[in-house]
């Protein structure tokens, strides 16, 4: 650490002052906008949980989640109980996309009705939505409603919250179902 000599508002180190300034010019570019069409987006992944739930509660979860690239390509999943385990919406939105898209590009945003889990879970398949997100090119997540129960926060991408109070008490009430 004592190379490190400069540190921001939030306790973050750099080596230099254009380190810093590079970290925050790729912050800025991760800025989420066009919250309109998210909260769109949202609604329709709030719609998608309620099918799954008349059509299947065993196995479909009550959170969903789409995976939104530069070229308006959206891919939705919701959560999915399968040999035992809850397999994420986050999880399964990036898997789908995967499977018809190859490769996640830059630029990608996930949008949520929940906010991605960030610690450890008996009844989760693999590792946390976190960590599985810090592992692609989505720098950018947008929620409906943040989970209370999840406090790591070590995620390497910008998280937004709508700000529609109508779609948040909407996403809540899929999330007080669990949590």
């Amino acid at each position: 650490l004592r190379n490190l000599g400069y540190i921001d508002k939030l306790g973050k180190a750099y080596h230099t002052q254009q380190d810093r300034e590079l970290s925050l010019e790729s912050h800025e570019h991760h800025e989420i906008s066009n919250t309109e069409k998210l909260d769109r987006v949202l609604v329709k992944l709030f719609k998608m949980v309620v099918k799954g739930q008349k059509e299947d509660p065993e196995y479909y979860g009550m959170v969903a989640a789409a995976v939104i690239d530069p070229d308006n390509r959206i891919v939705a999943s919701t959560s999915s109980h399968e040999d035992g385990k809850w397999i994420h919406a986050e999880r399964n939105a990036i898997d789908k996309y995967k499977a018809r898209y190859n490769e996640i590009p830059e630029g990608c945003i996930i949008v949520t009705t929940l906010s991605p889990c960030n610690e450890p879970m008996h009844d989760r398949a693999g590792s946390s939505c976190t960590d599985l997100i810090n592992t692609t090119n989505i720098h950018k997540v947008y929620a409906g409603y943040t989970d209370p129960t999840q406090h790591d926060h070590d995620e390497q991408f910008t998280i937004g919250i709508t700000n529609n109070k109508e779609i948040e008490q909407m996403c809540k009430r899929l999330a007080d179902t669990f949590l």
